[in-house]
């Protein structure tokens, strides 16, 4: 397992977290999503035999959301 925390922009509220999460977590290889909008932040435990950063920050983008950057753990 790997964990990666994502900046997140373009978030306004808490839906729009539990809307970033939901949709982490229909991902497959990903074991946990916690989204903070306080935080402006999306970190994800995910196997890396199933899914990638690149996959995961599409994931993100599709759902109208910026990524900002991304660091490990």
């Amino acid at each position: 397992m790997n964990s990666v925390t994502f900046k997140v922009e373009s978030m306004h509220c808490d839906g729009c977290a539990a809307t970033i999460q939901a949709l982490l977590e229909r991902n497959g290889g990903v074991r946990k999503a916690a989204v903070s909008f306080k935080d402006g932040e999306a970190r994800v435990l995910y196997d890396p035999q199933t899914v990638n950063e690149e996959q995961l920050t599409a994931t993100i983008e599709k759902g109208g959301f910026r990524v900002a950057g991304r660091r490990d753990g």
